[in-house]
């Protein structure tokens, strides 16, 4: 008889490189998910990507991704205009450590969120870079923070 396959052995198999844009974007909406204690199995992995909804007490998020150790600056498409907000998701290593570290989109640290009502952003709009992000909306928030933050613009 042979030994069972484990879950993590056979994911760590099937889908080696969390960077990957799909797999990424799954890793941007489970911080996501996870910082507002949204129950997992009420939540949907992305069907698309790097683009998604997810809805927090009845207020929706379009949930974006991207990475910032890119060649080129990072983009973020937007989301539907019927949501309240866009919250854009970016992969930052850098941010966790003072020193170049490997990029891990397990790890809440190396994430930097926006998250930034949609009547803010130009209707005709459909996509805004890092650059955009940090002179309109500055550095960002932290996973640790990000309930917090659509908490307060959910009832503010």
């Amino acid at each position: 008889m042979t030994s069972p396959i484990s879950r993590s052995a056979f994911l760590n198999w099937f889908h080696p490189d969390l960077l990957d844009d799909r797999l990424l974007h799954g890793c941007a909406l489970w911080q996501v998910i996870t910082a507002l204690g949204l129950p997992s199995d009420a939540t949907p992995p992305p069907a698309s990507w790097p683009l998604s909804e997810v809805f927090w007490l009845g207020f929706g998020l379009a949930v974006s991704s991207a990475r910032a150790d890119q060649p080129r600056p990072a983009v973020f498409r937007l989301g539907p205009r019927s949501l309240q907000a866009q919250l854009f998701c970016l992969l930052d290593p850098l941010q966790a450590a003072a020193e170049a570290v490997d990029p891990d989109p397990l790890d809440p640290e190396q994430w930097r969120f926006w998250l930034v009502p949609l009547h803010q952003l130009h209707p005709q709009r459909q996509s805004i870079g890092v650059p955009a992000l940090l002179r309109a909306h500055g550095e960002g928030l932290h996973a640790a923070t990000l309930l917090s933050a659509v908490h307060a613009m959910v009832r503010p």
